[in-house]
């Protein structure tokens, strides 16, 4: 009894000083069939990405890394995605396992068919990332001072395509505004307006971020933001979701959230290491941009610390209806889905395990 006591001891110091989360595994995996068993065979799940490998999905790559989708017994093939916003009907056409994009696309896609459409399942940007972009030295203030002027940004663009949604609140006349379409990159696209030959931009706060830094500029130098969230409240960000199919096994489910939750909370903590989980798919990203990029979208598009500590993935039922309604009348959907079509937090962990107090010991600074 007293080596068995000491053998315990030992190992529980072990662990301590080498601050893993080895216990709590072995617990999970206790509880979960699939999880640590090795004789089983892994599931492969086709995951569609919103973009290429970035620091705004460094989670889901860490995650990988660290062996969180094996110890639930999945194998990840990851897709590079066309933009957050083509994600949902890129699931519903194309038949990937799961995936991550924008909230509103898969309002649209559940309201052209729900039987196809994917489900959210972990919210993780719990306000909207979309912006419009103008020069430092541009003469618009406000979100009314962008009637009967020129925005330019991607055809699949989040803040284009939800712009109808940002004008109502705003309550400025979204007709008047003219909406040119460019496929450039963010350089090409930043050099536009520097042109003037528009007057703001599309995009998210974190990329046009980037876009910027990219070209050795300041951010704060050289552009300006009308934020989103700051008039449109209620209008969401990017969720994990999951096809039909992928919902009908339950605990299946339940495992790949619970990799994606360790993931996202382990790349809020030790944000290096996730940026370090890009740079291992995509050499040759900047490591600097990237983990700015990491930075804004915790930050910002998460919702930052306030977010994080109360927790991450769940959506409040009435803000989410209130958006459905909003994007459905606005976006002329064919019919307006229920709430409970387009998100479910059935197969999220506890709360406790969706909470963290960034910036604070033992979390690495971001």
């Amino acid at each position: 009894m007293k080596k068995r006591s000491l053998l315990f001891a030992l190992l529980t110091g072990i662990l301590a000083m080498q601050g893993t989360d080895l216990l709590t595994v072995e617990a999970k995996a206790q509880s979960n069939p699939a999880a640590g068993d090795a004789s089983k065979p892994l599931r492969k799940l086709k995951f569609l990405l919103n973009s290429g490998y970035t620091g705004a999905n460094a989670w889901f790559l860490l995650a990988d890394d660290r062996g969180y989708f094996r110890e639930e017994g999945i194998e990840i093939e990851y897709v590079d995605g066309r933009g957050a916003f083509t994600a949902a009907p890129r699931m519903a056409a194309e038949g990937y396992d799961v995936g991550y994009g924008d909230m509103q696309a898969l309002i649209e896609a559940s309201a052209a068919d729900p039987k196809t459409a994917p489900i959210g399942v972990y919210m993780l940007m719990d306000r909207s990332p979309s912006v419009v972009a103008v020069p430092a030295n541009s003469k618009v203030k406000t979100p009314k001072d962008l009637e009967k002027l020129t925005i330019t940004g991607h055809t699949t663009d989040v803040a284009l395509n939800t712009f109808e949604q940002y004008a109502k609140r705003a309550g400025i006349d979204g007709s008047s505004v003219k909406i040119v379409k460019n496929d450039g990159d963010w350089k090409t696209l930043l050099g536009v307006i520097a042109e003037g030959k528009a007057d703001a931009l599309f995009g998210y706060y974190s990329t046009i971020s980037v876009g910027v830094r990219a070209s050795g500029k300041q951010v704060s130098s050289e552009i300006r933001f009308l934020k989103y969230p700051d008039t449109a409240p209620e209008l969401l960000g990017n969720a994990v979701m999951i096809s039909p199919a992928i919902a009908k096994e339950p605990e299946l489910a339940r495992r790949f959230v619970n990799a994606i939750n360790r993931g996202v909370m382990a790349a809020v903590c030790q944000p290096d290491e996730a940026i370090a989980s890009v740079l291992k798919r995509n050499p040759k990203s900047d490591p600097a941009n990237e983990r700015g990029r990491l930075v804004d979208t915790v930050m910002e598009d998460m919702g930052g610390k306030a977010t994080l500590a109360s927790g991450v993935g769940d959506i409040d039922k009435a803000r989410l209806e209130t958006v459905v309604k909003l994007t459905a009348e606005l976006r002329k959907l064919p019919r307006q889905p229920t709430a409970d079509e387009v998100f479910t937090a059935k197969f999220l962990p506890d709360l406790g395990q969706r909470k963290v107090a960034i910036n604070t010991a033992p979390c690495k600074t971001l």
